[in-house]
């Protein structure tokens, strides 16, 4: 992962956030404008579905707008504790945009930042450890974070704890992540004994995302935010891909605290609905093969289509391999309580067992 504790890297991360526009807060719906505004400008006297015509034309991307995408720097040796940015891809989706409409008057600011972050899909890719997902969201304040309607997060295959027989766990000595490595409580216990061995972590970050699309400063009936979680290749949480191959294994442990927390922060009580979806890619020729598995642990195929994947030979050009794959969109069939946390990986590596203190 990369390590984003260096003031370099924080810098580039706000300045990074800071290039996507923060409007004045909106004003509360159906508000009159203003005789003088109305006097003073001709933009403010046209009927309002044009100005939301105008606003559609100048500020919706029809792809998704990269707010985040940068990776540990490739080359050996590797100097993780830098980030390597895609800047042009995190341009691409915002080149062409109209910001400034955001920062005019507090009406048009209120009425185009509805269009921009309510029709547009904000995508965090790459290496991130979703802190600029939290810092994003969080400098969107409640007003904005109204309009949110499409967030699209990668994330990659959690990193490991180990676990003793108590069930108490530890961090392993590679592991980077911030989020504690003890075993959540909203697992439940096991009666006996646990297994020994390497445990996926479950990062609290992911609930603090939840947490801030929850709150608003005002819900209505039809409010809806739709979240993806992206895994990328060959990454389907509760299935084993590859056989003997320790890195496409990943746990269903993520899916189920995800579900665990939707329902904490949009309950029944709460007007607003969080819908959350899971995309993955697999080997073309593997899928019918790996189909009923998929199924079989209560992921629900929702659209199915090909692509591929390239694997960069890096040093090498034109030596890179791509693979026909088969990219899927996946929602988790409902969840029973109570929820018991995933066993140890069936490659754990037991030389890199912590020593006990």
């Amino acid at each position: 992962m990369a390590n984003l504790s260096t003031n370099e890297d924080l810098g580039a991360l706000n300045a990074s956030i800071d290039s996507l526009p923060s409007p004045t807060a909106p004003a509360p719906p159906n508000a009159n404008i203003k005789a003088s505004n109305l006097s003073q400008s001709a933009f403010l006297r046209l009927p309002a579905e044009i100005r939301l015509k105008i606003y559609s034309f100048s500020l919706i991307n029809p792809s998704p707008i990269i707010v985040w995408s940068a990776y540990p720097p490739r080359g050996y040796p590797q100097p993780t504790h830098k980030v390597d940015w895609n800047r042009d891809r995190m341009a691409s989706g915002t080149r062409d945009l109209a910001f400034g409409l955001l920062r005019c008057s507090t009406v048009v600011a209120a009425e185009s930042a509805q269009v921009f972050y309510y029709n547009n899909t904000f995508r965090f890719e790459g290496e991130h450890e979703f802190y600029p997902v939290i810092t994003w969201l969080d400098k969107l304040n409640n007003n904005n974070r109204e309009y949110l309607h499409n967030l699209e997060i990668t994330i990659p295959r959690p990193q490991r704890a180990w676990q003793f027989p108590d069930g108490s766990r530890r961090k392993m000595v590679y592991t980077q992540t911030r989020g504690l490595a003890s075993h959540h409580p909203y697992f439940a216990p096991r009666i006996g004994p646990y297994e020994e061995g390497e445990v996926d972590i479950v990062d609290p970050a992911i609930e603090t995302i939840i947490s801030l699309l929850s709150k608003c400063k005002e819900w209505e009936d039809h409010r809806k935010i739709t979240l993806v979680f992206d895994t990328g290749y060959y990454n389907i949480p509760g299935i084993e891909l590859y056989e003997e191959e320790d890195t496409s294994l990943f746990s269903l442990d993520l899916p189920n605290m995800v579900d665990i927390w939707r329902g904490k922060y949009f309950s029944d009580t709460n007007q607003g609905v969080l819908e959350i979806f899971w995309r993955a890619a697999i080997m073309r020729d593997n899928f019918s093969e790996k189909r009923h598995l998929i199924e079989g642990v209560g992921w629900k195929i929702l659209k199915i289509h090909e692509g591929e994947h390239r694997y960069h030979s890096w040093g090498r050009p034109g030596f890179d391999t791509v693979v026909p794959t088969m990219q899927l969109l996946m929602k988790r069939d409902v969840v029973a309580l109570p929820i018991m946390a995933g066993g140890p990986s069936p490659y754990t590596s037991w030389h890199e067992r912590p020593v006990d203190s």
